[in-house]
């Protein structure tokens, strides 16, 4: 077993497979934050604090479901490919999105909130001046474990033919070959560790930014 030896013969299918990966990571991702956020904003308004708690219990059961379970039902509803895959990801990637958003917003201080009324801020400025800038610590602490959860959980999409660097490690696996699952493995953990740290990065400018609109 040479794992170097395997890497420089098949690095073309390595770089192949790795553009695939973070291609499917770049896009669930961002449809995963889009509509976390916007399902987060609504169930957070005025008069839908209720919904917004139910939405709590529901993600906080669902942090428990296994990736496998999502991208199994999304299999079997939709198929196989990239786009089933991309789809059973952005699920999967909302529940920390979500879940935080919404606790992050509903944290928020009704004495805070009094203080903005009156101001005079309207519902939406007490929104996006007071209650986001708030809580941007906890929506960003959820959006980079969902970019962590999606970076790993594409790998296990490759059973559903999401290809990316999962191949390597079911091919391998199937076909015997500990070199081939090894580095396809090697790589992922690489990949996620690179993720985290820039996701690590974005999240301290944006926290400290938004303490910055805070304070103004």
């Amino acid at each position: 077993m040479n794992i170097i030896s395997f890497y420089i013969n098949n690095i073309d299918r390595i770089f192949a497979a790795l553009k695939v990966h973070i291609l499917i990571f770049c896009i669930s991702l961002t449809f995963s934050v889009i509509i976390g956020m916007a399902i987060s904003i609504f169930v957070t308004q005025e008069g839908r604090k209720k919904i917004g708690k139910v939405i709590l219990s529901v993600m906080g059961a669902a942090q428990s479901v296994p990736s496998l379970v999502i991208i199994a039902l999304i299999f079997i509803f939709v198929g196989i490919g990239i786009k089933p895959a991309i789809i059973a990801l952005v699920i999967y990637g909302l529940v920390p999105i979500i879940f935080n958003t919404t606790s992050g917003i509903l944290s928020v201080r009704q004495n805070i909130i009094e203080a903005g009324r009156g101001m005079g801020l309207t519902q939406n400025q007490l929104l996006w001046k007071v209650k986001i800038p708030i809580a941007l610590p906890v929506i960003m602490g959820g959006i980079r474990s969902s970019a962590t959860i999606i970076i790993g959980s594409a790998t296990v999409a490759a059973v559903i033919g999401g290809g990316g660097l999962g191949d390597f490690i079911f091919i391998g696996l199937r076909m015997q070959k500990p070199e081939m699952l090894i580095s396809g493995a090697i790589t992922v953990s690489l990949l996620a560790i690179i993720v985290d740290y820039i996701m690590a990065k974005i999240e301290k400018k944006i926290v400290s930014r938004g303490l910055q609109i805070k304070k103004n």
